[in-house]
This record gives C-alpha cells, sequence and structure tokens, in this order.
C-alpha cells in the first residue's frame, strides 16, 4: 500500500496539473510579492488577477492555439475589466453589463474547453473587479491597465517556459493517457476476481472507458496535429507518436478481451487459473503504470516484472485444467478463453516496445505507416463568427446556458444588494465556477463547492486561531494557493480547499476582519451554490435522456462502420488500415459519449431517468459489441486467416441488416420483422462438426499437428464471435424497444 501511495504521489508530481499549478502560482505570486515588497500591495494583486484569468485560457494544445487563446483571453480580459470599472459606479448599467458578459462568455463553450476557459476567465475578471469600489474613471482605466499587465506577464512566461520545453505538456498528457489506460486494464482485471460482483465491474469498467477515450483525444489534439510529429523530426517527437500508436492499438486489444465472464466463473471455480490470470493483469497494468510515468517525467523506463514469466504461468494453470477434460469437444468449448492469452501476448510485446521508445531505442529506423494520414484523427474546432451565430437560438443548449447564467448572475448581484452583504462579488463568483451547461454537473459542483468551502473554512479559522503571525500565514497561503491550482483539475474538491483559506488569508493582509470573512466566504459559497442549482433545474434545463436518442444512433452508425471494415478481413475486398483504424477511433468516441450521458442522467432527479436498466443494459451491450468486433479484427490481423470460407460473408451481411433494423427503430420506431439465420450458419456448424470428427480420428492415431486441426482452431474461433454478435444483436433489438420510446418522449 505504501509503495502505491509513492506511485500516485509520484505521477501527481510529474503530471500536467502539478507543473501548470506551479506555473499559475508563480505567476500569481511574483507580482505580489514584488509590489508588497515596495509597498504596493493592491497594485501586485491586480497584477497577478489578470494573469490568473489568464492563465485558465492555457489549456493544452498546439503552440498556434495557445498563442491565440492567450492573446484573445488578454484582450477581453483588459475590455471586461475596463467596462466593468467605468460601470461600477451605475447599478442599473452595472446590471445589464453583467448580464450581457455572462451570456456571451457563456457562449464561447460552443468552441470547446478552451473557449469555455476564456469564458471563464472573463466572467472572472468582471467579479474581482466588482469587488473594488472606485471613485473615478481614471482609477478604473488604471487598474484595467494593471489587469492587462498581468495577462501580459502570464503570456509572456507560458510561452517562454514552452520555448524551455516544448514537449513537457505532450509528454504529461501522454503519460496521463497511459496511466489511465493502465487503470482500465486493472479494472478489467477484477472481472477475474470472484469476490467481485461482475456488474459493479461493468460499471467502473464503462465509466473508465470515458476517461480514457477524453485522454486519447487530448493526445491527440496535441500530438497528431503537431507537423513535427507527423514528420518525425525529433527523435523525442517520434517516439512518442509511436508510443501513442501502440497504446491505442493495445487499447483494442484489451477491449477484445471480452467473453461472458460470469461463466467464466462458474466454470474454473475451485482452480487456480482465475486468480492466477487475475494477478497476471494487475503486473500488466502496473509496467503500464510505469510506462506512463516515465513519460511524463520525460525519463526511460525499464521493465520491472518479467510479463513473459507470468503469462506463461496462467497459461500453464489454463493448460493443466485443459488436459484433465477427457473429449475433444469439451476441451475445444475452452478454446474462446485461449484468445485471452493471445490478446495478453501481443499486449506484452507492445509494453516491450514501448519501453524501448521511452528509451528512444531504434526509433529512428521505425517508420510511420504510409496508410495513417495522422491528422484524419484529430477534431476540427471551428472558430468563426458563423458558429457563435448559428448557436444563437434555444434549440441550442449552449444557448439556453448562456441565459440561464446571465439571469443566474443577475439574481445574484440583485440578492447580494438586497441583503446588503458586503461581498456580493462572492455569490457571483460560486455561480461563475458551478454553473454547468447540464443539470448533473452543476448538481455535482454544487455540491463540491459548498462541501471544499466548508471544510476549507474551519482550516483557515483553525490556523487565524492558532496564530497571528503574518509571516506563518504568508507561506501557508503560498501552500494553499499550490494546492488550489494544482488540483484545478485533477481534484476539484481538495482544490476548493485549498483555495477558501487562501481567499480568507489573502483578505487578512488586505481588510483584516478574520473570522468574520470566514462566515461571509461560507454563506456566500452557500447562497451562490443554491441559486445556480436553482436556476439549472427550473430555466430551461438539460435533460440527458433527450440526448441519449442521439448519442444510441451514433454507437450504432459507428458500429456498423467498424463491422464493415472488418468484414474486409473475412472476404476478398480490400482492407485500408486508415479506414479501419479510423472506424475503430469512432466507436471508441461514441461508445465513451454515450456511456457519459448515461452517467450523466443518473446524477438526475428520478423524473428524469427515463428507462433507466433498460438504457443501462443498451450501453452494456454497445460495450461487448464493439469487444467481439475487436475481438474478429484482431484475430484476423494477428493470425492471417488461412481458411476463409464463403459463409463468412453471408453471416456479416445478415449481422449488417440486423444492425440497420437497429439503428431504424430507435431513430423511427415501428416493427422489427424476425429474420431466420441464413443457411450459412448451418453450413459453418456443419463445417465445425465434421472437423471435430476428423481431429478426434487423427488424435486417436496419434497424429499431432494437422491442416485440420489449424482449420478447427481458426472456425472454432470465428464461429464463437459470429454466435456472440448474434446473441449481442437479440439482446439490442429488444433494448432498441425503449430507445423508440425515449425518442417519442
Amino acid at each position: 500500500m505504501q509503495d502505491r501511495w509513492f506511485k500516485e504521489a509520484k505521477a501527481f508530481i510529474f503530471s500536467y496539473h502539478f507543473s501548470n499549478g506551479l506555473r499559475t502560482t508563480l505567476s500569481v505570486v511574483v507580482p505580489s510579492v514584488i509590489f508588497a515588497a515596495i509597498g504596493h500591495l493592491t497594485t501586485g494583486i491586480a497584477i497577478s488577477m489578470g494573469a490568473l484569468c489568464t492563465a485558465l485560457a492555457d489549456v493544452p494544445g498546439t503552440i498556434l492555439h495557445k498563442r491565440n487563446g492567450l492573446l484573445i483571453s488578454t484582450v477581453l480580459i483588459f475590455l471586461t475589466a475596463l467596462g466593468t470599472g467605468l460601470l461600477l459606479p451605475h447599478t442599473v448599467l452595472l446590471t445589464v453589463w453583467v448580464a450581457l458578459c455572462s451570456m456571451f462568455y457563456s457562449m464561447l463553450l460552443i468552441y470547446g474547453n478552451r473557449g469555455g476557459n476564456i469564458g471563464i476567465g472573463g466572467l472572472l475578471v468582471m467579479v474581482s473587479i466588482m469587488a473594488e469600489s472606485y471613485v473615478s474613471w481614471q482609477m478604473a482605466v488604471h487598474v484595467a491597465l494593471l489587469t492587462l499587465s498581468g495577462s501580459i506577464w502570464y503570456s509572456l512566461l507560458a510561452l517562454l517556459l514552452w520555448q524551455i520545453r516544448p514537449y513537457l505538456t505532450v509528454q504529461q498528457t501522454l503519460g496521463d493517457c497511459i496511466q489511465q489506460t493502465a487503470r482500465y486494464l486493472r479494472q478489467r482485471a477484477d472481472f477475474y476476481n470472484p469476490a467481485l460482483d461482475i456488474t459493479d465491474s461493468y460499471r467502473d469498467v464503462l465509466a473508465q472507458q470515458v476517461v480514457v477515450n477524453e485522454k486519447q483525444e487530448a493526445v491527440r489534439e496535441l500530438l497528431l496535429k503537431m507537423r513535427s510529429a507527423q514528420q518525425g523530426t525529433t527523435s523525442i517527437s517520434k517516439s512518442m507518436v509511436l508510443i501513442f500508436l501502440d497504446l491505442v492499438d493495445m487499447y483494442e486489444q484489451i477491449t477484445a478481451s471480452q467473453i461472458d465472464y460470469t461463466s467464466l466463473q462458474q466454470r474454473f471455480a475451485g482452480t487456480k487459473v482465475i486468480s492466477t490470470l487475475h494477478h497476471t493483469i494487475q503486473q500488466f497494468a502496473e509496467e503500464l503504470d510505469n510506462i506512463g510515468i516515465a513519460v511524463s517525467a520525460g525519463q526511460r523506463s525499464m521493465p520491472k516484472v518479467n510479463l513473459k514469466l507470468e503469462l506463461e504461468r496462467s497459461r500453464r494453470e489454463f493448460k493443466d485444467y485443459q488436459a484433465t477434460l477427457p473429449t475433444l469437444k469439451e476441451r475445444a468449448d475452452l478454446i474462446a478463453f485461449e484468445s485471452i492469452f493471445d490478446n495478453l501476448q501481443h499486449i506484452t510485446q507492445r509494453i516491450y516496445n514501448m519501453h524501448r521508445l521511452t528509451r528512444l531505442e531504434r526509433v529512428k529506423d521505425t517508420t510511420f505507416d504510409h496508410q495513417l494520414e495522422l491528422s484524419k484523427f484529430t477534431t476540427r474546432q471551428q472558430y468563426d463568427i458563423t458558429t457563435f451565430r448559428n448557436n444563437l437560438t434555444f434549440k441550442s443548449h449552449i444557448f439556453r446556458h448562456a441565459v440561464r447564467t446571465g439571469l443566474a448572475m443577475v439574481a445574484g448581484l440583485l440578492l447580494g444588494h438586497a441583503l446588503q452583504l458586503s461581498k456580493t462579488y462572492w455569490i457571483l463568483l460560486t455561480i461563475v465556477v458551478i454553473m454547468k451547461p447540464g443539470f448533473s454537473l452543476t448538481k455535482t459542483r454544487s455540491y463540491q463547492r459548498i462541501l471544499g468551502t466548508i471544510i476549507g473554512a474551519f482550516f483557515a479559522a483553525g490556523i487565524l486561531y492558532l496564530t497571528k503571525d503574518d509571516t506563518v500565514i504568508f507561506f501557508v497561503m503560498l501552500v494553499c494557493i499550490l494546492g488550489a491550482y494544482s488540483f484545478q483539475t485533477y481534484h476539484y474538491v481538495t482544490s476548493v480547499v485549498f483555495m477558501t483559506p487562501f481567499i480568507i488569508f489573502l483578505l487578512h493582509f488586505l481588510h483584516p476582519s478574520d473570522f468574520d470573512n470566514v462566515k461571509q466566504r461560507v454563506l456566500d459559497t452557500v447562497l451562490g451554490g443554491v441559486i445556480a442549482f436553482g436556476f439549472n433545474y427550473i430555466f430551461w434545463p438539460s435533460w440527458e435522456y433527450r440526448f441519449l436518442p442521439e448519442y444510441i444512433l451514433k454507437n450504432i452508425a459507428a458500429n456498423k462502420q467498424y463491422l464493415t471494415q472488418v468484414m474486409n478481413l473475412y472476404t476478398d475486398k480490400p482492407f485500408s488500415l486508415f479506414a479501419y483504424k479510423l472506424a475503430r477511433k469512432d466507436v471508441h468516441v461514441t461508445t465513451a459519449n454515450l456511456t457519459a450521458a448515461f452517467q450523466r442522467m443518473l446524477s438526475e432527479p428520478k423524473s428524469k431517468q427515463k428507462f433507466g436498466s433498460e438504457l443501462y443494459h443498451f450501453v452494456v451491450l454497445s460495450h461487448s459489441l464493439s469487444s467481439h468486433i475487436a475481438q474478429l479484427s484482431a484475430y484476423a490481423l494477428q493470425h492471417q486467416l488461412k481458411y476463409k470460407r464463403p459463409e463468412y460473408k453471408d453471416i456479416l451481411l445478415y449481422l449488417l441488416t440486423v444492425m440497420d433494423q437497429i439503428e431504424q427503430f430507435v431513430s423511427v420506431g415501428g416493427f422489427i420483422p424476425e429474420h431466420p439465420l441464413p443457411a450459412a450458419f448451418n453450413a459453418l456448424e456443419e463445417r465445425l462438426e465434421h472437423l471435430l470428427h476428423v481431429r478426434q480420428e487423427q488424435i486417436n492415431n496419434g497424429q499431432g499437428h494437422t491442416q485440420e486441426r489449424e482449420e478447427m482452431l481458426e472456425i472454432k474461433h470465428v464461429r464463437d464471435q459470429f454466435h456472440a454478435l448474434h446473441t449481442v444483436m437479440k439482446d439490442m433489438k429488444k433494448a432498441a424497444v425503449h430507445g423508440a420510446a425515449i425518442t417519442e418522449s
């Protein structure tokens, strides 16, 4: 356990979260400390605020996006600071300004994570300016210019640090992705632990799939859009691309190990097969974890466990059990489980290859597959006025969110004035950070914010009670600043726990009234949380069940395309590696989106959780569907089919037809006719039975490896996957009835 904690701490220190927190802390603290030393603390704080708000726009991305984001954020922050300062004495005009700014900055979410963060930065500077009381327009301009200087200071610092270590963010993002994939593999190992409930393990696996997909998308955004990475102009950039390509292929192999885990546990109950396999997969996850930490730290990694030996132990346990079965048919029934060991064998090779790539071994001699156009695997974000204008309608959930946020901010401002609260801006600050487009996210953030604030307030009160030494308080405040910004994207509650004493200690130096500040902070946070939660529930809420049919349809369409590409491996049609990997990526994305939407729905009121159990069943089935397709592709790619049967084409066409029916039913409803299984299923079954009979005779005659044995093994594996896909699709047809009901509602 101690080693685990040490590894987690090491991973965090080398992560993007910590380096981003360190950079933000540096940019915020330095101006305040310098100006405090010369007796102008308020000037330093104004500069620090500009740096802090600009830092929010500095999300991972290419240098072009980074530079443009910082430039746009700097301009908007200056204009917002100037406008807010000039309108501060005029309550009516200020209220209108708050509403318009809140709507505009909330609309920037249509431009993705970077746009959303630029919007939050703009709202934060607006709220921070409202904490002041200016007596002249000259003062407003002066503070706006100080805020501008803070923005420029952070932008120059961030670009300078990028020049010094241009690959740092990419390495940290890739390392994080590897570690999350290791966690996914560790959770899949729980399927081989009879002490754990399979349903609970499925929920954990599906939730982690969402995380892994988000991390993969982040790496694609950073790595594959870099021209230097695509062209391999440096060994480091080339090695990272190669590691990522290996990681994505490995992720498919991990998902391709899908089997009936209930029957697996029943079949091997009382043996060492499951426990040994569980331990082996955990060892694989540990090695993957070590690689992720090494990549984040820019270090070389070496294998710490002999994975080949671990795998051989598991395989030997399986073979020993298989040998105890009396008939060939009973032993052949276990062929499906052998695919687990085949997948682990290939994963072993990829893990060793990733170890070598961190050491830059043979990187220069390795070339990219020319079939892969890497830039096509990234998502293009449109940053244009047309996108903004097209979303100015109540059909857009972002526009509804923007209007909702504007109304909530105005309500918070008016409530603060009505209650004559001295720090109304704290209510607005809480609304800014809590309000999200979806109800479930707002609900979660409200709870996290209030909980973190209460814990942080008790901590701050304790420090202020124990000591009056400003030096001690200042150093505790520095630790709180670092903790607040390091945990901001890693663990939000912890971030708020650190943020609250930071604010209270800052006010201790500016406006000494310690315990009043503590009480005021908690009260205003609760008020802001209640307003944000209430407005998100009352005003045009975006309930997830309304979007689920669209996610379902996209997932079915992606799986159809995936199966179509895999079908080319089993027929005489030409196979395109690029088209196949693009289809695979779309399946991962749509499955993760569907799972995430379902999880968000579970956080909503019970009355808004339409067909929860049926939808969960459909989510699990979609996961199983893509896993079985992945097994078909993995087997064909790894073993190079030698005995392509004519029945394969007819069966695959039938399966695609069933998927067409499911898609149509979810889309428009109607009746799904039951088509009998094509004759190809029976023909393939007869061929397999014939081969089993021939092989039994060969064994009786003492014959070892024969052509019939190889064909039997190949057909048995393919036939099992066809039947598994057909079973999954039959269950999906039943679940599709409820998909249509959701569409109608």
